[in-house]
């Protein structure tokens, strides 16, 4: 029964590929606010998520880290409730909250019950315009953000070959500066910088507000008027579009540290995004799962099980970007092996993979691609992710709920052409982690 259950999915789930994929509600607030409501009365619960469409993308030269530096802020509470009211609230109604900050974007989300939702829209709504910074707020912070640094990257070498990476790949662009922001701009970054910044960015304008759950579109229209109508949206926030230029050289980075207990080889290539076009993104998502997603991959078959050079392989497409999107591949030799041999091998198999890349291997990623969306569907906090990311860089709510009917269109012709395009690009970094 289990089994028939299952192909019984996947096949509603290819039919109905012409359908919306959330069935989303979205309206517009007249200082700029955009709301969007996905229904979802299966259980009493309610996920909010704010997304402002800036990252560290909107940081001045020498002020990187400030983006992330205001996240942490923001839960440090308002005259109304101050200090760690906001969590305290959440904890006590049995509900949980994160936020995180990435290149495009700044997201705040909380999951709770849903008798709750006007409680927690007035909280959201107060944090936007009224945190009651002091300086020693920002001071106490600031140390917790550098001993993040320090974990996250300083104190391990992968990152730290990432970050070194991701430099030179994007010289010209804000995808070349950590999120997280480099040391020594953490430590000189102000008060007077991080009030500048909330005060100028933090407005319903630069905010999309999502609500995903057990909630009526129109009691949530009523409810988030109530809470932001009175908030004054200063000028649009104009995104700056920086190009790279093409790389014309070839660079390979090596990094040797003594903690490193199994070397690896990195490549990070520059490529195109969704926002440039959807079908062929989705194409070249497809190709690469197929020749580096996972133990089934082309990759993983070649040189893990039948050569044994690696003991694992394998890479992602990432194009959920306003800018480029990337391609990251990785291996981890089982002997030694020096990284121009691993390139040269590499290199070699691409040229010729075109006769693996087939209309069944195809046929099973567009599955697997159909099941996570019916996965994505039924959960309460993935459509607030889902459809917050795609429109933070640009995607709109009508691409959103095409999607499956997009993938479906993608053919086999489509994911060659665009794994081609990928073994062509020389926009890449090689990097080696060494002991």
């Amino acid at each position: 029964m289990k089994l028939v259950a299952f192909l019984l999915v996947l096949l509603f789930s290819f039919e109905s590929s012409s359908k919306k994929l959330f069935n989303a509600k979205s309206t517009n607030l007249d200082n700029g606010l955009t709301l969007v409501v996905v229904e979802n009365s299966r259980a009493p619960v309610v996920a909010q998520m704010i997304w402002y469409n800036f990252g560290s993308s909107i940081e001045k030269r020498g002020k990187s880290g400030l983006a992330h530096f205001m996240e942490h802020l923001m839960f440090k509470g308002t005259k109304k409730h101050p200090k760690s009211f906001f969590s305290d609230f959440l904890s006590k109604v049995g509900g949980s909250e994160n936020a995180f900050t990435s290149y495009d974007y700044t997201a705040y989300y909380q999951i709770f019950p849903s008798q709750h939702v006007e409680k927690l829209i007035e909280l959201e709504a107060d944090r936007m315009k009224n945190l009651t910074l002091t300086k020693k707020n920002v001071e106490i912070e600031k140390q917790v953000i550098l001993e993040e640094r320090f974990q996250r990257i300083e104190s391990d070498p992968s990152a730290q070959l990432d970050e070194s990476m991701r430099s030179i790949l994007f010289p010209n662009h804000y995808y070349g500066r950590p999120i997280i922001g480099w040391r020594h701009e953490i430590e000189n970054l102000s008060y007077k910088d991080v009030i500048d910044f909330y005060k100028e960015l933090y407005n319903p304008q630069n905010a999309t507000l999502i609500l995903s759950g057990d909630v009526k579109f129109d009691d949530a229209k009523k409810l988030v008027k109530k809470y932001y109508k009175d908030y004054k949206s200063p000028i649009k926030l104009e995104q700056i579009n920086l190009e790279n230029p093409d790389l014309k050289t070839s660079t390979n980075v090596e990094l040797k540290n003594e903690n490193v207990k199994q070397p690896i080889w990195k490549r990070i290539y520059r490529t195109k995004s969704y926002g440039s076009s959807i079908e062929e993104s989705i194409a070249l998502d497809l190709g690469i799962k197929i020749l580096a997603g996972g133990t089934s991959s082309i990759l993983y078959e070649e040189f893990v099980n039948k050569k044994k050079i690696f003991s694992m392989i394998g890479g992602f497409y990432q194009g959920l970007a306003r800018g480029e999107g990337y391609i990251y591949l990785y291996a981890i030799p089982n002997n030694e092996i020096d990284h121009v041999k691993i390139n040269y091998l590499l290199e070699d198999f691409l040229i010729n993979v075109d006769s693996e890349i087939t209309e069944e291997k195809l046929k099973l990623e567009k599955k697997k691609y159909y099941y996570d969306s019916v996965y994505g569907m039924d959960g309460i906090l993935k459509p607030a992710e889902a459809i917050g990311e795609a429109l933070t860089v640009g995607i709109s709510l009508k691409d959103i709920e095409n999607w499956n009917k997009k993938l479906s269109e993608v053919n086999l012709k489509m994911v060659k052409k665009e794994l081609k395009e990928f073994i062509k690009n020389k926009n890449f970094v090689t990097g080696s982690l060494k002991n």
